[in-house]
């Protein structure tokens, strides 16, 4: 396929092959307005030299990240699975330290938050092989976790992105705890052995609003989390919308701990109905 924009990169479908020639031309001239290949100032794609990892637009809200990728680069680089749906990548390094503040790690650490998908491509001779979109799903010292996006929860996405209204600049620690309160599969059995009642106002959603609804807040204090963060039902508490967008506003601009912010908001809640 020959690109010709940078939205051409969205529209590519798994094993779509683009030339080197043609990629790097893009991403270089993306930035010229009097090029072939400019579109808008938001579709400009900007990288750091010789570091095989892209990104179009302007941190730390990108329309994409675009991964390339050649196949035992690295140690920790490569499929995890045979059905190719989970790849680990490697942070970038100099001199073998990782300086999670630079732009092209940035991008990787931001991406829970953020939601914009990761393009990755391998090597094959001359060419980029398409791989599809992933997404974040684990974040290691030194590598992050790429897991295929197959479908996904636009309404989730839509809560994320407004909440980061404000927390523009998450740490990794926090994305760790985003990344803990969307898997998927611990998330599900918490939901069929709890009753479906919010941990804090113990409003019932379905009494209130007709539909069933809950949300799932992970309890294990920021300070704790590291890279190799393991998660059982018992570190979460069911919430509605409304106390877990408190509960996350009070994690981040007073680095509360879950019970003392539990205690707080039955305490407002309490004085407002007096």
């Amino acid at each position: 396929m020959q690109l010709k924009k940078s939205n051409d990169l969205l529209m590519l479908e798994i094993g779509d092959t683009v030339t080197k020639r043609n990629l790097f031309d893009l991403i270089q001239y993306s930035k010229v307005k009097d090029s072939q290949y400019w579109s808008d100032e938001d579709s400009i794609i900007g990288n750091t030299p010789q570091q095989g990892i892209n990104w179009i637009g302007t941190l730390p809200e990108l329309k994409a990240v675009i991964i390339k990728t050649r196949l035992g680069l690295y140690d920790h680089d490569g499929w995890s699975t045979d059905n190719k749906d989970i790849y680990f990548y490697s942070f970038k390094a100099n001199k073998g330290k990782v300086s999670y503040s630079e732009k092209a790690n940035q991008v990787l650490i931001n991406q829970p938050q953020y939601l914009y998908p990761i393009l990755l491509f391998t090597e094959i001779k001359n060419n980029w092989n398409y791989e599809g979109k992933f997404l974040i799903s684990e974040l290691k010292d030194n590598y992050v976790t790429l897991h295929r996006q197959i479908n996904f929860d636009e309404s989730h996405a839509l809560e994320i992105s407004q909440e980061n209204q404000l927390y523009k600049e998450g740490g990794r620690k926090f994305v760790t705890h985003l990344i803990a309160e969307r898997n998927i599969k611990i998330i599900k059995e918490l939901k069929k052995t709890q009753k479906w009642e919010c941990n804090i106002c113990e409003e019932i959603f379905n009494a209130k609003y007709g539909v069933d609804y809950i949300e799932a807040h992970h309890k294990i204090p920021i300070s704790n989390y590291s890279a190799d963060t393991f998660v059982t039902l018992d570190d979460f508490a069911l919430l509605c919308p409304n106390c877990h967008k408190a509960v996350h506003v009070y994690m981040k601009l007073y680095a509360m701990e879950y019970a003392e912010i539990k205690v707080k908001l039955k305490s407002i809640q309490t004085k407002k109905c007096l």
